[in-house]
């Protein structure tokens, strides 16, 4: 799904793959495990798309919870969803 008002952060990015190296995971063993494609993985990471199940993912990968990693997606979710209650 594509964000609407999506925050692209790749400074964020790149310490996440930065974090999953040190563990030695790589992107495409997230995308392996998911069973989609390293690109669709990338772009979550980045905030271009999203994937609750890709975020849970490497947030689990990380030893934290994907609120932590991406607090303003998680805020923007919460808001959106009360809207919509």
């Amino acid at each position: 799904m594509l964000r609407s008002g999506s925050v692209i952060d790749l400074e964020q990015h790149d310490a996440i793959k930065r974090r999953l190296r040190q563990r030695a995971i790589t992107l495409s063993d997230i995308a392996k495990e998911a069973g989609c494609g390293l690109s669709m993985v990338s772009m979550v990471s980045q905030g271009h798309r999203s994937s609750r199940t890709i975020e849970a993912l490497i947030a689990s990968k990380l030893g934290e919870a994907p609120e932590t990693l991406w607090p303003a997606r998680y805020q923007q979710s919460e808001r959106q969803e009360g809207r919509t209650s």
